[in-house]
């Protein structure tokens, strides 16, 4: 965060030389077909968005060719390297490979969850609920039993432990694919030993002991962006230009990951819809989606639900929220994304698939 008023990217008629020896960003402008294939996925590029911070704030973008950025580049080592982490395919992440979309659905373990609070806190209904979203196409049940909505209490690890880790050893007990969704060492340590094989933590593995649990598990994480806590997320959220300080925290915690010991394959970043962000920094985040894959690792995205919809709309309640949730699924889809975070996985599999039809049509 540079500054409390957000900044906006003013587009230069006539492209400048892109300066790689300074900061500078690269955002591919998705096509519909043709150019280059994004991340090794079924999304497309031709042309790409040079983007430069300006001296005096703010940011200006040149829209130009891949050929005219390695031309007119001051380091063309460095813009061919950029390059290279767009188009180079994604490695099999958590066996999962990623040349095609999955996804992840949402198993909620809480009393109080913004979406489906309670309705899943015993162990059976919870069990029940992850075969079911497993049934519907989801690749992946990401079980959490600490609320992260806006304003949550904060709870003791051993009630948070006491709620999962029933609904895990019951799930992979079926062979299902399970990740972890907590931000504390200890329940990161007790719920990989209990056989989940993700970590996905919202608050970027920034946590006490937590980075350090995370390498030793050996298993692969989610590292998601949020400013502030959940207490305080949403209390007056400001940054320069949320992508671009979105995407520099999250460069920096994939660094750090990569120097405790987790490899770049192991890794996928999540920008984190809705968690420290107004509405508009939430439209942004989802226009700008395909900059996220200048970290050269998987890229997950969740808005299933979130509050940003209503407000946009008539301020429904979660559970009316679905066509909201499928339009912005829909578009990280589009963008590229490799995982998408739902709570209404038949319903996203049946649009998702809609779309891939419409892509291949032709």
């Amino acid at each position: 965060m540079k500054s409390a008023k957000d900044s906006k990217v003013v587009y230069e008629a006539v492209p400048q030389a892109p300066p790689f020896s300074q900061l500078t960003w690269l955002r591919p402008v998705i096509t519909s077909f043709g150019g280059h294939s994004l991340a090794g996925g079924r999304a497309n590029f031709d042309l790409i968005d040079v983007v430069m911070a300006c001296p005096d704030n703010g940011y200006v973008a040149s829209r130009m060719s891949c050929d005219q950025l390695l031309a007119s580049a001051d380091d063309r080592n460095l813009a061919s390297a950029a390059l290279n982490k767009f188009v180079a395919a994604r490695p099999d992440f958590a066996g999962l490979q990623m040349d095609r979309i999955h996804l992840m659905g949402v198993l909620n373990v809480t009393p109080d969850s913004f979406s489906d609070g309670g309705v899943n806190l015993s162990p059976a209904k919870a069990i029940q609920m992850g075969k079911a979203m497993w049934a519907d196409g989801a690749s992946i049940i990401d079980i959490g039993g600490e609320s992260t909505r806006p304003g949550a209490a904060s709870i003791t690890l051993n009630q948070e432990l006491a709620r999962i880790l029933p609904s895990i050893t019951g799930l992979v007990r079926d062979n299902m694919r399970i990740s972890v969704d907590t931000r504390h060492a200890a329940v990161m340590t007790r719920a990989t030993e209990a056989g989940a094989s993700i970590i996905n933590d919202v608050n970027g593995l920034q946590g006490d002991g937590v980075m350090a649990a995370a390498a030793a598990s050996k298993a692969p994480v989610v590292i998601m962006h949020m400013q502030g806590t959940p207490k305080t997320m949403q209390k007056s959220p400001s940054y320069d230009f949320a992508p671009i300080d979105i995407y520099e925290f999250l460069s920096k915690r994939v660094n750090a990951a990569i120097d405790a010991g987790i490899p770049a394959s192991a890794i996928a970043v999540d920008p984190g819809f809705g968690f420290g962000k107004s509405v508009r920094h939430n439209l942004q985040l989802v226009n700008w989606l395909s900059l996220f894959q200048g970290l050269g690792v998987v890229v997950l995205f969740g808005a299933s639900r979130k509050s940003a919809i209503a407000k946009l709309s008539k301020g429904e309640p979660a559970k009316d929220r679905l066509p909201g949730s499928l339009a912005l699924a829909t578009e990280a889809w589009r963008q590229g994304v490799h995982i998408i975070r739902v709570h209404d996985v038949a319903e996203t599999a049946q649009a998702l698939a809609i779309e891939l039809a419409l892509r291949n049509a032709d």
